[in-house]
């Protein structure tokens, strides 16, 4: 299928913005410039950042959460988030009502009061900064010795609205468990720019993206994300009929959105049969590597609209409901053209390949490399076959 020159760019953009180009980042850069990196699976959040930096290993991102400069929480719908611990304040400044509310009901049908939950986060609290992180199973016990139930799903609720508040977060493992930490403070900022610096960190490691993606992504009402891209200014530039938000200097044609890629600078353009004279001139970029994402990536879900990479006749082979379990895919040429999955056997990773279309040699290669690369990652001792 051959991709029209502004579909070649958008994908080879969107490439560059979410780190899947090959440049050198360390984890920690790569989490700041994504802003979040979504996070309800553990293991499939990791890789999403070590595939986005070259050279790191799993215990790279461990030592993160260990120094604490990496949190993970429930920054924005509802969902699971690895953030810059200095970044969940400000974040949840902007998202954490939203949340509560659209909770709120299944807190009432189980008994659990406003004045209850207030005094259940002060515990939890109270609880990690007298003894350390604390697991889920020490927190709860905190709780139950103050005569607050915890069945019935009530402990879960409790430690999820802790969070809500600012007060807590997920931090270090110890053994398979996660403990959880306190929250860095921000200070008081004013909501505008609050909102603009939101929109322009999530431009930066999502654009081209529209408003109506930024108002999916972060949960906030499509008139809040209207007011951030107003309060950002000239820190983000419009282009296209479809208003595609990006960083100034990244327009088509500008110097700085042309600049070849020094990982694929003097890769052959024969290499990719399927994309026309004029993609072929537009691919002297990133979006000619072969990535083997995981699931819930922000390549796919960071976006309301997904159809520029994925196409939507295959979207159903990537999430059955299309906002549930998303499974990990093959990235080629920015495009999404297949899944697949991962196991071991021995000391070796086992990964196979899905796709929903025929992949060149080419293609085999590059998702071999990368199933290779995730064996580094996780250290195993290389890649097996099935």
């Amino acid at each position: 299928m051959t991709a029209s020159p502004q579909q070649a760019w958008l994908r080879a953009e969107r490439l560059r913005s979410q780190h899947l180009d090959g440049r050198s980042a360390t984890p920690l850069e790569v989490v700041r410039a994504l802003g979040a990196v979504q996070a309800q699976n553990g293991s499939a959040a990791r890789w999403a950042i070590g595939v986005r930096s070259p050279g790191s290993v799993q215990a790279d991102i461990e030592r993160l959460f260990e120094s604490g400069d990496l949190v993970r929480s429930w920054t924005m719908r509802g969902t699971l988030h690895i953030v810059a611990a200095d970044d969940l304040d400000w974040m949840l400044a902007l998202t954490s009502s939203r949340q509560r509310a659209a909770v709120a009901r299944e807190a009432r049908l189980r008994g659990m009061t406003e004045d209850e939950l207030q005094r259940a986060s002060e515990l939890i609290a109270e609880d990690v900064e007298r003894n350390g992180p604390r697991t889920r199973a020490e927190a709860l016990s905190t709780l139950e010795r103050a005569g607050i139930a915890i069945g019935d799903e009530r402990g879960y609720r409790f430690i999820r609205d802790a969070a809500l508040r600012g007060r807590v977060a997920w931090g270090p493992m110890r053994g398979k468990q996660p403990q959880l930490v306190l929250v860095r403070p921000a200070g008081q900022h004013d909501r505008d720019e609050l909102l603009a610096r939101y929109l322009v960190r999530y431009v930066a490691g999502h654009a081209p993206a529209t408003v109506r993606d930024f108002a999916w992504w972060s949960g906030l009402t499509l008139t809040d994300a209207r007011r951030a891209r107003d309060a950002a200014g000239s820190a983000i530039e419009t282009v296209g009929e479809e208003e595609w938000l990006i960083e100034p200097g990244r327009a088509p044609g500008d110097p700085a959105a042309s600049a070849p890629s020094p990982v694929l600078a003097a890769a052959p353009l024969n290499s990719f049969p399927r994309l026309g004279k004029a993609s072929k001139l537009a691919l002297r970029s990133p979006q000619s590597a072969v990535q083997a994402i995981p699931g819930w990536d922000e390549y796919v879900l960071g976006y309301g609209d997904r159809s520029p990479v994925l196409d939507p006749e295959f979207a159903p082979r990537v999430s059955a409901t299309g906002n549930g379990v998303f499974l990990p895919t093959i990235v080629s040429a920015g495009r999404i053209v297949g899944t697949w999955r991962q196991g071991t056997k021995g000391s070796h990773l086992v990964a196979e390949a899905q796709p929903f279309i025929r992949l060149t040699a080419a293609e085999k290669r590059g998702f071999d490399a990368s199933a290779a690369r995730l064996a580094r990652f996780l250290g195993l001792d290389g890649v097996s076959a099935g």
